[in-house]
């Protein structure tokens, strides 16, 4: 009953894994009804390596000590790795006398003393190995060992599954971060950006930012207007993440292409050119454009805002107005949307912030509650420059993790004397 029951646990648990985490943390307690092993461990082929799936609840200071090996060691798991067959060293009398003086001491350290070494079977490949080590000796009789064998069958399968997963979103994390704009560099304005992805590592966002200068006005002169832009495309996978790469292009050419270079105009462009493209886009941004006002030191702001969360003013007396002007939202079914824009003077020394909803949209919390928490802080450290307000920002944020991607974006406008 304890060898059936066995492998219809590993059959329910094991599908429904995520990642090698998951992984991971279901084996800790999987095999207790089988011999009660002390210790399962989890080691996935690397290129002529075997490297250890740290526990990543329980804290095996020795384990953590041995993460990598060569698959040359002489090691049982590497072992069994090199001869593609199950391993079975049945007390240390045996570990001392077929293998290194580093395994002895690695299998005393953890207190092993029976250790049982069965390879990994994906479909095209030998994928790791399943160490089952257990503190006294013990005997792994025929039915026992068959049974364990068809479980590690079950978890090579989550294996070989995480492993694709874990690819595909390093690929999509990859391409997500490549598509987020250096900062321009300017000699006044002072501007940071935080990005965060989501605490679920699947969920595969839109969230962006963007910056950069307008064309010099005269050709040749300095740099133009400050262009500032924070979006959400709607969805958490790879094609979520494309649209954002596309809608980031076309507004920045939209922008350009229509001088004086208003944001409601280069909005209203990006609505009509998802509409007959079509652009399967739909989500919220800010647009806003920042120029210093002839012969200084204020600043003029100028935002249009598509559905967005209302981006937040800080002047240097330490009062931060919420920007609440907005549209709706931009979605190819609500057609072309003839877009509005709002200006606003912005004295000296001002800190700008605009974010996305995964900053105030998080599991147990009201929204409204959520922007006078940060409306509140950057009263108190709206001071500090940017990136240091963001990292307050970011700690203000933690806890448990995000429930969706979270871009940041802080623009400090300089103080007299610093033009």
């Amino acid at each position: 009953m304890d060898h059936a029951e066995l492998l219809l646990r590993a059959s329910e648990e094991l599908a429904q894994t995520s990642g090698l985490e998951d992984v991971r943390r279901r084996l800790r307690d999987l095999f207790v009804g089988v011999g009660k092993p002390s210790y399962v461990g989890l080691l996935v082929a690397g290129k002529d390596e075997l490297h250890r799936i740290a526990d990543p609840d329980i804290a095996h200071s020795v384990e953590q000590e041995v993460l990598t090996l060569p698959v040359d060691a002489a090691f049982p798991s590497t072992r069994a790795m090199r001869e593609r067959r199950a391993v079975f060293v049945p007390d240390r009398e045996a570990l001392v006398a077929g293998y290194a003086p580093e395994a002895v001491g690695f299998s005393d350290r953890m207190g092993f003393t029976t250790v049982l070494c069965l390879p990994l079977w994906g479909s095209r490949a030998l994928l790791g190995v399943l160490a089952v080590c257990w503190a006294k000796r013990h005997e792994v009789g025929v039915t026992e060992r068959a049974t364990l064998t068809a479980a590690s069958g079950y978890v090579a399968q989550a294996v070989e599954r995480a492993l694709y997963l874990d690819e595909r979103i390093s690929v999509a994390r990859q391409l997500q971060e490549a598509m987020l704009t250096d900062l321009p560099l300017a000699d006044h304005v002072e501007i940071s950006a935080l990005y965060e992805p989501a605490a679920d590592g699947e969920m595969i966002g839109g969230d962006w930012y963007d910056a950069y200068h307008l064309p010099p006005d005269p050709p040749g002169g300095e740099p133009g207007a400050l262009m500032i832009t924070v979006g959400d495309i709607t969805g958490h996978d790879m094609h979520a993440a494309t649209i954002m790469g596309q809608v980031r292009s076309m507004l920045r050419q939209a922008t350009l292409d229509h001088p004086p270079y208003s944001p409601a105009a280069a909005l209203t462009a990006l609505d009509t050119a998802c509409a007959v493209l079509p652009v399967e886009a739909s989500g919220t941004l800010v647009h806003a454009r920042l120029d210093l006002v002839d012969g200084g030191p204020d600043w003029t702001l100028t935002w249009s805002n598509a559905g967005h969360p209302p981006p937040l003013l800080r002047t240097p007396d330490g009062h931060v107005s919420l920007l609440v002007e907005h549209d709706v939202l931009f979605h190819r079914g609500l057609g072309p949307f003839l877009r509005t824009e709002t200006r606003r003077d912005v004295p000296a020394g001002s800190t700008l912030l605009l974010y996305t909803d995964g900053l105030i949209e998080r599991r147990g919390h009201d929204i409204g509650t959520s922007i006078a928490q940060l409306v509140a802080l950057l009263a108190r450290h709206g001071d500090r420059p940017p990136a240091r307000l963001l990292r307050r920002i970011s700690d203000w944020a933690k806890g448990p993790g995000p429930g969706d991607d979270v871009v940041v974006l802080a623009v400090r406008v300089p103080r007299p004397g610093r033009l």
